[in-house]
């Protein structure tokens, strides 16, 4: 099976997963309906403000963080390859009465259904790199479509997590390379869903520093944050922020990237 065959299996699995997350505690829709935004204050603090800001977010999954873009002013244009994920998204926007454009588009062929060189800024956030065979033409995709000066936020698990279990032993190497399939049957929001097999690619940070800047991006930030969205491990515990974090913070758990187009 090559990568594009794996790929669209992804994509199969994701149009399940799109129907099920909406109902999901994790996402909160209701919350979201009533006026909660699903935004993390760092992520707000990174772009400032973004009125009247074109904004693309990338794999955009149902649409609740860049609908919650546009509750803070931007013009957002949400992209994901799940035709199930983005017709939930244009649902969303119609209740909660939000302008909001949805694309149904695999990230690798943004550029060929959306004008170039046209968004102030592009976003792309949590558990998106790993169903990414190619990092270097994701970050040229973002250098196509920012505008001269825009940029790209990015923030995402970071990688050694994908190396340690829940009791953070050591499973694998994080400098190991190749897709790599395995059978599922519960996503992350600990709901159950059809057993079938996933595909995910590792990435490292250097990988990406590396395919920002060699696509023409400028990193002006990189950050790695000690919290998690989620508990992972029996051990972490969550703050007033609704953030987790483990004990003593001996692991990166987030990372979070601001690169400009120069």
């Amino acid at each position: 099976m090559d990568d594009r065959e794996r790929v669209e299996r992804n994509r199969t699995a994701w149009d399940v997963r799109a129907g099920v997350h909406v109902s999901s505690e994790f996402y909160d829709v209701d919350g979201f309906r009533d006026g909660r935004s699903s935004l993390r204050a760092f992520e707000v603090e990174a772009l400032g403000d973004v009125r009247g800001k074109r904004l693309l977010h990338l794999m955009c999954h149902f649409g609740l963080d860049t609908l919650s873009w546009a509750r803070l002013g931007a013009e957002v244009t949400g992209v994901d390859f799940s035709a199930e994920a983005v017709a939930v998204a244009r649902r969303l926007a119609d209740e909660v009465g939000l302008p909001a454009r949805f694309v149904q588009a695999d990230v690798y062929d943004v550029a060929d259904v959306l004008e170039p060189a046209s968004y102030d800024v592009v976003v792309a956030t949590y558990g998106v790199l790993v169903w990414l065979p190619d990092l270097d033409e994701f970050a040229r995709v973002v250098a196509r479509m920012l505008r001269p000066g825009g940029v790209l936020f990015l923030a995402e698990f970071h990688p050694m997590l994908s190396m340690v279990d829940g009791e953070l032993r050591v499973r694998t190497s994080y400098f190991r390379t190749g897709a790599v399939d395995r059978q599922v049957n519960t996503s992350y929001t600990g709901q159950a869903v059809s057993e079938h097999v996933q595909t995910t690619w590792p990435w490292t940070v250097g990988g990406l520093v590396n395919a920002l800047a060699g696509a023409g991006l400028r990193i002006v930030r990189l950050d790695e944050l000690p919290v998690d969205l989620r508990q992972r491990s029996p051990g972490m515990v969550q703050g007033a922020d609704g953030l987790w974090r483990l004990p003593g913070d001996p692991l990166p758990l987030l990372l979070t990237c601001l690169a400009v187009k120069g």
